[in-house]
């Protein structure tokens, strides 16, 4: 293991590093960061009704379903809003980089990015969807953020902008020069989404559900489905369009499974939701569920901090406060074991069950994505070895996270006694 860190640390982080001090990415790192406290906000109150325990489910959903939609309100307000709170901070992170006024940056960067949405009239009045405000709309997000920043550098660096009097407050003086930066944004994504119809989750709808049309009880389509999810979220995107277009399938072939259950018969899909979300997914999408443990004994008080507060939503498989708070998106150290690890327990996951050593899933709708993976793994399976599985592929995930971990907690740990003895 000790040969194996060196490697990295000698090989692969020099590479990882003039990545991580690219001045688009760190923006994004940083960005992302700041919207740490919501997301763990969010993630707290969507997990609280949502606990998959039959007390639970009875005092929300049967007694008091009203409660539902107001636990639900700060999660609407955080998570499915995340990328309105990171594309302010992904402009106003960079503008500062280039010593631009950070709010005007910020401000430009969220006006292009609600100029790529449309919005749908009624009689009560206009609406904007929510549909890609969320996680599903972060990459767009980011690419806006950079797009609008880009374009008031380059004005500045040809004086292209409106400059007002010294004796005029430097506030006043920073909005006007946004003024003719914003004003090319606004025309060059005004042009190309709303007269070229450039729609960036269109073409990835169309370019995925081509690769997306094999059998689910194929391990081709399984390991397209995990490798598509992993660089997405690497990317910043939610991978919500795979699912849409992988859940019709899955529940017809979870019907099949729970028909041939009631009848005697053998069960014939492995291709239902829970293969992923639950003997994958550990933890969240990428299988963090064991970065998640590292971090809560990190010797980064970051990290650990971090980690702490992201280990409840985490063991209830919610871990958007550790894709976007660490970040793993676009983090080239950690996007290494969270793109490699998942493929890797796939393979493990597929042949357990093609073997016979766990039972087919023949419960897949009990297991809900919420439900802890090592319960859910014994109730879909209706067997204990469910859970071993669980557990099986909990360590393996450990051990491909543990060596990029460490070398990332050590540059953690670097700058906070930096930061000590600086003080």
């Amino acid at each position: 293991m000790q040969k194996f860190i060196k490697f990295i640390e000698e090989k692969l982080l020099p590479i990882t590093s003039k990545l991580s001090n690219q001045r688009h990415l760190g923006a994004v790192r940083d960005g992302l960061i700041a919207t740490i406290p919501i997301t763990v906000v969010g993630s707290i109150f969507l997990l609280i009704p949502f606990i998959p325990l039959p007390f639970v489910e009875n005092f929300f959903f049967v007694n008091n379903p009203h409660l539902v939609d107001r636990f639900l309100l700060p999660f609407n307000m955080s998570l499915n809003l995340l990328a309105i709170f990171a594309c302010f901070g992904i402009g106003s992170r960079l503008a500062k980089s280039y010593d631009l006024d950070g709010v005007s940056g910020g401000i430009s960067a969220l006006f292009a990015f609600f100029l790529t949405m449309n919005v749908t009239g009624f009689e009560d009045g206009s609406f904007l969807s929510m549909a890609l405000l969320g996680g599903e709309g972060v990459f767009t997000a980011i690419l806006t953020a950079i797009l609008a920043i880009e374009v008031m550098r380059f004005c500045r660096a040809k004086k292209f902008e409106v400059r007002l009097p010294d004796s005029v407050p430097s506030n006043i003086g920073s909005s006007f020069s946004a003024l003719i930066p914003t004003t090319i944004t606004v025309l060059i994504i005004w042009i190309l989404v709303h007269f070229v119809g450039f729609d960036i989750g269109g073409i990835i709808s169309t370019v995925v559900t081509p690769l997306l049309g094999a059998s689910a009880n194929s391990i081709w389509s399984m390991l397209m489905f995990v490798i598509l999810t992993c660089i997405m979220w690497i990317f910043g995107m939610h991978p919500a369009v795979l699912m849409s277009i992988m859940l019709p399938i899955w529940t017809v072939n979870a019907e099949a499974n729970m028909l041939a259950a009631v009848s005697g018969y053998a069960i014939p899909n492995i291709g239902v939701q829970p293969f992923i979300f639950t003997f994958l997914w550990i933890g969240g999408g990428g299988g963090t569920l064991a970065l998640n443990l590292f971090m809560c004994l990190s010797k980064s008080k970051f990290l650990k901090q971090l980690g702490r507060v992201s280990i409840g939503p985490s063991f209830f498989n919610i871990n958007e406060p550790i894709l976007f708070g660490l970040p793993i998106v676009l983090n080239p150290t950690l996007a290494i074991p969270f793109f490699i690890a998942p493929i890797i327990v796939t393979i493990i996951t597929y042949f357990a069950f093609i073997t016979g050593f766990v039972p087919g899933i023949a419960h897949p709708f009990a297991a809900v994505w919420t439900m802890p993976s090592i319960f859910a793994g014994a109730i879909a399976t209706a067997s204990i070895r469910g859970a071993i599985l669980v557990f099986i592929n909990f360590v393996v995930y450990g051990l491909i996270y543990y060596p990029f971990f460490k070398v990332y907690e050590k540059k953690f740990v670097e700058q906070e006694t930096e930061t000590v003895v600086a003080e």
